[in-house]
């Protein structure tokens, strides 16, 4: 069994409303550090999984963060860094 190592990045949806990110773009605005600020609020993972070759642990990882990392009504996830470790 080979490892596998994967940065997973988590955000809303185009359209989503992102309070946290409103809230951040707000004060960004108010203290004139970024006059039209697009901050979007998300989460990253580092994750290793196990597989017999690299085609399974994409699919492995693929299955976790559809899952248990995002929920995909409301979030979209990107795999970064992919690698067998």
């Amino acid at each position: 069994m080979n490892k596998y190592r994967a940065d997973v990045i988590v955000t809303l949806k185009t359209g989503v409303r992102d309070p946290q990110g409103a809230a951040i773009d707000t004060v960004l605005k108010r203290t004139g550090m970024e006059e039209q600020p697009e901050v979007q609020v998300g989460k990253f993972f580092t994750v290793n999984v196990s597989a017999e070759n690299e085609e399974a642990a994409k699919q492995k990882l693929d299955k976790i963060c559809e899952e248990i990392l995002s929920n995909p009504v409301l979030e979209k996830y990107e795999i970064k860094g992919f690698s067998q470790v």
